[in-house]
């Protein structure tokens, strides 16, 4: 498609989403910071204003047209962007020197390039609300309203733990009720963090924790993530540095580690002990399918939304918890060491691990967890150049992994390395994959004893809602999640940027990392046969039950049935009950004003038969608000809705 920009003419890709895009993909960057690629137009900060066909308006929200004539840098446009900043600055807490995203702050980026250095505008003071009850830390003084989190914890992880309240100047986000982030469905994947472009909301920082335990002289043991190796490369300047890990090892023990350990080998721990597993229920016929649960944000999303299903996930712990358990349990006594005294610093990409390390289920296996963010501050205040120190190899036992371990650190890692395993064991045949959308494959294999295997790998939760759909017509046997787009290399720690577009990137990295690993799968990795040989017999023993599984419980907030409005003491058969969801996502959205147009509707149209409760939840909160009339779910609900399912339940009757 021909297009003239800034009076030249350009050919752009026809295909392209919006302007905005389409300017992106023959280098023309205009300025936003509200607009994610992966979710809705929403088109709020303006920051994004160009001028088409002598009429000014938002790139994000026009699709270009043949003959477009657009301007994206006038005088008019350079002043509105900077007014605008200006504006936002205004209401902003500027204390950047203390902010968590110093330096790496969109809106900070933004009021540099434009030169504004004085705001001509009064302050404006928001209501400074910090909550500190959870891992993820909000902080509503630094909001700028743009919505990314809101939209993302919708529309892509299909949760709406916050949301917009209010209105004008006391606009805020938060969760439902003003509630604290701790006390609501939030499964701290840290998706809100990772597109946050200001402070607003950050997570918890952990690094005195460390400092500390060196101090009171612990031997302070030290593990790292894949997707790390992936990730640090761009924060630190080392693109194409294959031996980054080897770096960092010999960093952490010149800082004064004792000992560094890669998490690639508890994967491959992992990915050994699933494989039988899944090998054992798929023999009985048993807790099919099995899901994977490497990520705690996926499991904790299942022990809110479907603890019908926590027997289906497997039982093995996470590659974190497993090494922390070997590391407690076995290493300690072979090194002769309190267990007490060992200080193990699991270095992870993801911000609910932080959450997955204190667990009560867990407690004292991984005494703190740093992110990849935490880990280059850590660099950064050392002084070091990370390029200048000679890589060195991880230690041993815990040091060497297959390239299926490596491959956990992004999305599909773990069921193919699942595979690898079962196709040493059993032996596999006409292995198939596709991609049913973005986010959703389905691979089909055939054991040499003639029995099918079909696999569904997903990212993204609202994806998750998708497949729980599907599950019976696909008739699926093993599923693994990856709460985070892309899996762990999109986790929350991560470094900002963090949209689709690194996190492709950082894929390509690591596939390149696993592509030097001279073991291909953990069948293959002679530290852990040992580790099975001398202290945990076989797969799935009890030594090995006891040291590598667990359990999860359930966590729906309201368990005790339903909420009964008006209610309607006849037979069943003789009434229709509408429930309405009352739910922080429901609610959000408007299920109380409905609830009250419902109760109205009732009473003035003497609806006789018309039966009214509450509940939580439908699950199905990213199509929020819900009403369920008899056994029908009627999501995006509106009274005109319920009207109409109430008058074919009628005609029914």
């Amino acid at each position: 498609m021909k297009i003239i920009v800034n009076g030249k003419e350009t050919i752009i890709n026809d295909n392209a989403k919006n302007l905005l895009e389409a300017l992106k993909e023959v280098g023309i960057e205009i300025p936003n910071l509200c607009y994610l690629s992966e979710t809705s137009i929403y088109g709020a900060c303006r920051m994004c204003l160009v001028e088409v066909d002598n009429q000014i308006t938002t790139s994000c929200s026009i699709k270009p047209y043949e003959g477009m004539n657009v301007k994206t840098h006038t005088p008019e446009i350079y002043e509105m962007r900077r007014g605008i900043l200006e504006l936002l600055l205004a209401s902003h807490n500027r204390d950047c020197t203390t902010c968590e995203r110093n330096g790496n702050c969109k809106l900070q980026k933004y009021a540099e390039e434009f030169g504004i250095r004085k705001v001509r505008f009064d302050k404006i003071d928001k209501p400074n609300i910090i909550d500190y009850s959870s891992i993820i830390i909000r902080d509503n003084s630094k909001c700028i309203l743009c919505g990314d989190c809101v939209r993302v914890c919708d529309e892509i992880q299909s949760i709406g733990a916050i949301d917009f309240a209010f209105r004008g100047f006391e606009a805020q986000v938060m969760p439902a009720f003003g509630e604290e982030l701790a006390n609501t469905a939030c499964v701290l994947c840290g998706q809100c963090v990772a597109h946050c472009p200001t402070g607003a909301l950050t997570f918890r920082n952990d690094i005195q924790k460390v400092y500390k335990a060196m101090e009171e002289e612990k031997f302070v043991i030290g593990m790292i993530a894949p997707a790390v190796r992936a990730s640090i490369q761009e924060e630190l300047g080392l693109d194409g540095d294959v031996v980054t890990a080897g770096r960092i090892v010999n960093f952490l023990k010149m800082i004064g580690f004792k000992k560094v350990f890669d998490v690639s080998f508890a994967a491959d721990l992992v990915a050994y002990e699933e494989a039988h597993e899944f090998k054992e229920r798929l023999e009985r016929g048993e807790k099919l399918p099995q899901f994977t649960s490497c990520c705690p944000g996926w499991v904790k999303f299942a022990e809110h939304n479907y603890p019908e299903l926590l027997d289906n996930l497997s039982s093995v712990k996470s590659p974190q918890q497993a090494l922390g358990s070997v590391i407690k349990r076995i290493y300690a006594k072979e090194m002769g060491i309190d267990p007490k005294d060992i200080f193990l610093v699991s270095i992870m990409p993801c911000t609910a691990k932080k959450f997955e390390a204190e667990r009560e289920e867990f407690a004292g296996e991984v005494d703190v967890v740093i992110t990849t963010k935490e880990l280059s501050q850590i660099i950064r205040s050392s002084g070091f150049d990370l390029k200048s120190i000679p890589p060195i190899p991880f230690d041993r036992p815990y040091g060497l992994s297959s390239q299926a371990g490596l491959s956990f650190g992004k999305t599909g890692g773990v069921f193919s390395s699942v595979l690898k395993v079962l196709n040493d064991e059993i032996g596999l045949e006409n292995v198939e994959t596709k991609e049913v959308e973005k986010g959703i494959r389905i691979t089909n294999a055939t054991t040499k004893d003639g029995k099918t295997i079909n696999g569904v790998v997903v990212f993204g939760l609202g994806n998750v809602r998708k497949v729980m759909e599907k599950l019976n017509d696909w008739n699926v046997d093993i599923v693994e999640v990856m709460a985070c787009d892309y899996g762990c290399i999109g986790g929350g720690g991560q470094p900002y940027p963090n949209d689709t577009e690194i996190r492709i990137k950082r894929a390509k990295i690591l596939n390149e990392v696993v592509g030097i690993d001279v073991l291909i799968s953990p069948t293959e990795n002679y530290h852990m046969l040992s580790l099975y040989e001398n202290h945990l017999k076989a797969p799935l023993s009890h030594e090995s039950h006891k040291l590598l599984h667990t359990t999860y419980k359930n966590r729906k907030r309201i368990k005790n049935g339903d909420i009964e409005i008006i209610p309607l003491p006849v037979d069943e058969d003789k009434k229709t009950v509408v429930k309405v969801c009352l739910g922080t996502s429901c609610y959000a959205k408007g299920s109380y004003e409905l609830l009250s147009q419902l109760i109205k509707l009732t009473n003035e149209e003497e609806l006789s038969n018309v039966e009214i409760k509450g509940t939580f939840c439908l699950e199905k909160c990213g199509n929020a608000p819900n009403v369920m009339v008899n056994d029908k779910i009627i999501d995006e609900a509106s009274i005109e809705k319920i009207k109409e399912v109430l008058k074919e339940d009628a005609k029914k009757r």
